[in-house]
């Protein structure tokens, strides 16, 4: 019975140790107008917008640099994000061509009233992956 009772007590002890290791889950906040970067699982919500915004995934990155003489196009990343307004969720592409992370320039989409103004971070390096872990989604919401 003793040996049942100290099992019992460090099952329980694991239990703990680990559920205070769990990961927090920071709920990002912002203003229109104002920019935020998201990484890939994270959302923010709008103030007084009724809106929230999630990066989802990096569909599609095949970004060049300018010394990969052997390329005829510059690329583009897609990231898939979901936009839920009063409840209602829509997943939408954003994408942005290689080359225009070079130089900081951002790109424009628009979602019903909304602008959203963004790029993808980091940029390939020649020969590098860049791990999902890494990925950076600077955003902008305005009207």
């Amino acid at each position: 019975m003793k040996k049942y009772g100290l099992y019992l007590l460090g099952c329980v002890a694991v239990f703990l140790l680990l559920a205070s290791c769990a990961v927090t889950v920071v709920e990002l906040k912002t203003d229109l107008g104002q920019e935020f970067t998201l990484a890939i699982g994270q959302s923010v919500i709008i103030n007084g917008e009724n809106l929230e915004i999630k990066f989802q995934e990096v569909a599609e990155d095949n970004r060049y640099r300018p010394s990969e003489h052997d390329q005829f196009w510059e690329g583009r990343v897609r990231v898939i994000v979901e936009i839920i307004e009063n409840g209602s969720p829509f997943q939408m592409v954003l994408t942005q061509p290689g080359l225009m992370g070079l130089n900081d320039e951002y790109v424009e989409e628009i979602y019903k009233e909304y602008w959203l103004i963004f790029k993808v971070e980091p940029y390939p390096e020649v020969g590098a992956v860049i791990a999902t872990a890494d990925y950076r989604l600077l955003l902008t919401v305005s009207k």
